[in-house]
């Protein structure tokens, strides 16, 4: 009796040796296969977020013509036209991110006491924009804006902005000297002693 009691534990024991066995042998074959089928993936292709790179002269000129412009490198200048117009960024200083338009400037065609006082008003009222005179004579004008751009995607999506603002600095330039000009012609016509040789009206690039 004893001896079949321990026959039947030891065929149980058996089968259940044979059984986790198997189960052992099924797991080690699906061990395997993952692994072959993760050694056989294609590695992660890393997205590469453009508008993140750094702003340097290459995706400067980049962003431009993103912009449908067509940029051109001169020294440390990149120079591009926009509705007939000739802008300069300085790619020298990034991030800080220097933008302009320059003209010449001849003297004897403009009050200069009244260029400086408009020059000093649109700065004023336009954060953003500036009115500089270039040259030791001052035989220039540059209508200039100054931002911080550290990515390429921020000053691609700014750039349209940037070249309004010098427009409107430069149209309201224009505006505030000739209204000057035209209010001293006025005074001047009220006590037309004090406007012997005065010259006709000029304006300023409009």
């Amino acid at each position: 009796m004893v001896i079949a009691i321990i026959s039947i534990v030891a065929a149980v024991l058996l089968a259940l040796y044979v059984s986790k066995s198997q189960d052992f042998k099924a797991l080690e074959r699906d061990n395997k296969w993952l692994k072959e089928q993760r050694e056989q993936a294609p590695e992660p292709v890393a997205v590469d977020d453009v508008d993140n790179h750094p702003l340097d002269k290459e995706t400067a000129m980049e962003a431009i013509r993103y912009n449908g412009y067509v940029p051109e490198a001169d020294g440390h200048w990149i120079t591009f036209m926009a509705q007939g117009e000739h802008y300069a960024i300085d790619a020298d200083r990034f991030p800080v991110m220097v933008m302009m338009k320059h003209y010449n400037l001849d003297r004897k065609e403009y009050d200069m006491d009244l260029m400086h006082k408009a020059a000093h008003q649109v700065s004023d009222d336009i954060i953003m924009g500036k009115v500089l005179f270039t040259g030791e004579e001052e035989d220039g004008i540059a209508f200039q804006i100054t931002a911080i751009e550290n990515k390429y995607g921020h000053f691609k999506d700014c750039l349209t902005r940037y070249i309004s603002i010098i427009d409107e600095s430069q149209s309201r330039m224009s505006q505030l000297y000739n209204d000057m000009d035209a209010k001293q012609k006025e005074n001047l016509s009220v006590f037309p002693q004090l406007g012997a040789g005065a010259s006709g009206e000029k304006k300023v690039m409009s």
